[in-house]
């Protein structure tokens, strides 16, 4: 039931032009606040808008054990693909023909199960979130909640997700706004929530607490707090995203 990474980075672009971001961040146990591992993100764009990316998961060390794909066919549900070398976990959205499949893989030697993507009208699925927040973002800071469809790849369908402001705080000086997500109606009473950070000013995501992609080797999503140091964003090159898609992934020692 993660909801992903839900991370995207914005800058000024010039117009008919690629730009190229990366921006790391440091996940820890939710239970032990021990380190689980680091995420390192190179989104690109093109005339100010993304379309597409890599994340690739390290080991302490910085070597890569896992990795997402990213495609903004669709700036709420893009094609994505995550695979795992750790456990043998993979999910994903891709194009079939004129369809978009989502198919889920879980770890261990378990079989891949696919269907076709829920035609649901404003469906969100992984990053997606990012751009439904700003999409809303003066309606939720206005105490508005909003409602979502969100996919989740392990069930080959969406849930409805209720979204809302809960606060606002500091992270490294700058003021961020804070939304919660919880399952509608009573499943809300018994899953637990998810919280995500976004800079007040650039509505980067700064902070996120809840489950995380990755899976245990139980096949059990991680409970994890990952944190973007907004100091620590900067440009990069198609070379890195090209580096990152290739790579090499390989268990943690």
């Amino acid at each position: 039931m993660a909801l992903g990474a839900l991370c995207a980075a914005s800058q000024v672009v010039r117009a008919n032009d690629d730009s190229y971001v990366r921006y790391t961040g440091t996940a820890i146990s939710q239970r032990t606040d021990q380190f689980l591992y680091h995420e390192d993100h190179l989104v690109q764009y093109h005339d100010g808008k993304m379309t597409g990316g890599v994340v690739l998961y390290t080991c302490r060390d910085g070597s890569p054990f896992a990795r997402k794909t990213l495609s903004y066919v669709d700036p709420l549900s893009p094609d994505f693909a995550l695979e795992d070398a750790s456990n043998g976990m993979r999910e994903g959205i891709r194009a079939t023909g004129n369809a978009r499949e989502v198919y889920f893989r879980g770890a261990g030697s378990a079989p891949e199960k696919s269907s076709n993507v829920p035609q649901v009208s404003g469906l969100v699925a992984d990053s997606g979130f990012d751009e439904f927040v700003r999409l809303n973002w003066q309606s939720l800071l206005e105490g508005h909640a909003a409602t979502m469809h969100f996919l989740i790849p392990s069930r080959l369908d969406d849930m409805r997700f209720r979204v809302q402001h809960v606060g606002s705080d500091q992270i490294e000086g700058q003021r961020v706004e804070i939304f919660r997500l919880k399952l509608s109606g009573w499943m809300g009473l018994i899953a637990p929530s998810i919280d995500v950070y976004y800079g007040a000013v650039n509505h980067q995501l700064v902070r996120y607490v809840g489950l995380s992609d990755l899976r245990d080797q139980s096949n059990d999503n991680l409970k994890a707090e990952v944190t973007f140091a907004p100091s620590e964003r900067k440009s990069s090159a198609p070379r890195d995203i090209d580096y990152a898609r290739q790579v090499r992934l390989s268990p943690c020692k």
